[in-house]
């Protein structure tokens, strides 16, 4: 580790430079030399903090997540006013499929997980139960005393996967919000109004 350095900014390093690596390229094309040089950084340092490069993608894919679920959950809790699922949704859309190196990222470790890698298997599957628990808590702040549907949960996780997928392989830019008035009709059954106990009773 260079001298004067502190073990958080060593990390910090790590993952900003990374992010810039793979805004510009492949993760396949990306290489843990390339994100230590760029970070100042040794290599015994990069590896001291992330022995493989999967290890370092899914760090950033779970810091993306989480800055996601922060911004979903500050956007619930602002205002007296209940926002609508149009736009909640529409903030959850955009926050997983606005980024490409966040698409990115996700496409490479389920192709990693197929791949015969069991431990990134797990660790994928992880991700999905965060997708599914931010939907569950998003609907349990939103409504309150009453669970989500498990099969409706899923189903709009499931569709989220699959946008994903257009994000990276489709030139057409995705329309977040578009996308999510049908999803709020979905969720709610009664189209896109408020949310309240009378679109929780409607599900």
């Amino acid at each position: 580790m260079k001298q004067g350095l502190k073990e958080g900014d060593s990390k910090d390093r790590i993952i900003a430079s990374a992010q810039q690596c793979l805004s510009e390229k492949s993760v396949d094309k990306t290489t843990l030399s390339e994100i230590a040089r760029r970070a100042g950084i040794s290599k015994g340092t990069l590896y001291y903090y992330y022995p493989t490069k999967n290890d370092l993608v899914f760090d950033i894919a779970g810091i993306h997540m989480a800055q996601i679920t922060e911004k979903v959950f500050a956007m619930m809790e602002t205002g007296d006013e209940h926002p609508t699922w149009e736009e909640v949704l529409g903030t959850l859309f955009e926050g997983l499929l606005g980024s490409k190196t966040r698409s990115r990222l996700h496409l490479y470790l389920i192709n990693e997980s197929l791949s015969g890698n069991p431990a990134l298997k797990g660790r994928l599957e992880s991700t999905y139960g965060q997708w599914f628990q931010l939907v569950q808590d998003g609907y349990l702040r939103m409504v309150g005393g009453r669970r989500f549907p498990d099969g409706l949960a899923r189903l709009l996780v499931a569709v989220l996967d699959g946008l994903v997928i257009q994000s990276v392989t489709c030139e057409d830019r995705l329309e977040y919000r578009k996308l999510a008035a049908v999803a709020a009709s979905l969720v709610t059954g009664v189209g896109c109004g408020a949310v309240g106990n009378s679109g929780a009773e409607a599900v």
